[in-house]
């Protein structure tokens, strides 16, 4: 069973947000960090520090803002739900974002895959 970590929403975690364990990407330890601060606040701080992959190497594609974007559902960036498509091909090097609206419909690649 996979976890999501309710930080930086990151989809694979593979223990329970809890008891010490320590999320591979923003590197939160559950149980310490978020005793003293909301997840809100540690995911500001993330950000604030570059959101940058926090364990070993990120996963191939891995983008910290198309992560909040489409694993936190829009909430993270909720002026975004309205407008914005993002689409990853299964074995996709770059991220596009699509904006529909109020422009007209143009793609902006996003970041190239590391690797």
């Amino acid at each position: 069973m996979r976890y999501t970590c309710p930080v930086c929403f990151f989809p694979k975690l593979p223990y329970p947000p809890r008891d010490y364990h320590i999320c591979p990407c923003c590197g939160t330890e559950f149980g310490n960090d978020d005793a003293d601060f909301s997840y809100a606040q540690l995911r500001e701080m993330w950000l604030a520090g570059g959101a940058s992959w926090f364990f070993g190497r990120a996963p191939a594609g891995w983008h910290a803002l198309l992560q909040l974007i489409t694993f936190g559902n829009g909430a993270y960036f909720p002026s975004f739900q309205s407008f914005v498509n993002i689409h990853l091909e299964d074995n996709a090097t770059a991220a596009i974002l699509q904006i529909t609206q109020p422009a007209p419909s143009r793609e902006i690649p996003l970041a190239q895959a590391s690797g």
